[in-house]
């Protein structure tokens, strides 16, 4: 960041790690007429003030959805394990939220473990998982909020023989998350529109820069997938590459 700002970028586009790190960084390119779109996580900073638009995922909602649809195939109870992925992460702490408020409301659904995190890699998350494995047998349910922790979690169920037998909702997809789906070792995946998002963030910056009036959020979207609707054209669209 300090380095475009110095060279004087017509515009930064920026999906930040850290929520609170990077808002000095961004209010000094804002200071100097250097105007900067958030995309993907948000940042602790005034929309319109310091930065000119947040393009995302509603990711409480997002956190929403997964939550209801662990209940759901739940049957409406039973204990649950909720793998964060990192303080300071926006964006998967949003999820979280959502996620446990939807728990909230369903009072014979009981949250065993929410408070470990996977870190940043799959190999964090996977030796973190294994660390929750008394927990984990006991669970009927679990979630993590992102690709890498779902994937660390699903290779120490499959490893322990728990793939199926619990029921498991992730964020995010891949093609090992897809198949896992298939398999029947995880029960849905949040998915977002990445390639949208980062579409979004480009075109909102370029209008900002012609002069033309942006909305401060811009919601991609997500969506809910399963077994059932994977090969559905809706579905198949989003996880399209390009």
């Amino acid at each position: 960041m300090q380095q475009f700002i110095s060279e004087g970028v017509n515009g930064i586009v920026l999906a930040p790690l850290d929520a609170t790190a990077l808002l000095a960084p961004v209010q000094s390119a804002t200071g100097k007429k250097i105007p900067v779109v958030i995309f993907d996580s948000a940042l602790n900073g005034q929309v319109g003030t310091d930065f000119v638009s947040l393009v995302a995922t509603d990711n409480k909602k997002g956190g929403n959805v997964a939550g209801e649809e662990l209940a759901r195939v739940m049957g409406n109870k039973g204990k649950v394990v909720l793998l964060r992925y990192g303080v300071g992460s926006a964006s998967t702490e949003q999820r979280e939220a959502g996620f446990l408020e939807s728990l909230a409301k369903h009072p014979d659904i009981q949250v065993i473990d929410k408070d470990h995190y996977a870190g940043a890699t799959v190999g964090e998350a996977q030796k973190m998982s294994e660390n929750l494995l008394d927990k984990l047998k006991e669970a009927d349910g679990i979630f993590c909020p992102n690709e890498s922790s779902t994937q660390g979690m699903l290779n120490v169920l499959v490893a322990n023989g728990l793939a199926g037998n619990k029921k498991f909702v992730g964020f995010d997809t891949s093609s090992s998350l897809l198949q896992a789906l298939n398999d029947g070792h995880i029960q849905a995946l949040v998915a977002q529109n990445p390639r949208n998002m980062g579409y979004l963030a480009v075109t909102t910056l370029v209008k900002h820069i012609k002069g033309e009036q942006q909305p401060p959020y811009v919601d991609t979207g997500c969506a809910l997938v399963t077994k059932e609707n994977l090969d559905t054209p809706e579905i198949k669209k989003l996880l399209s590459t390009p």
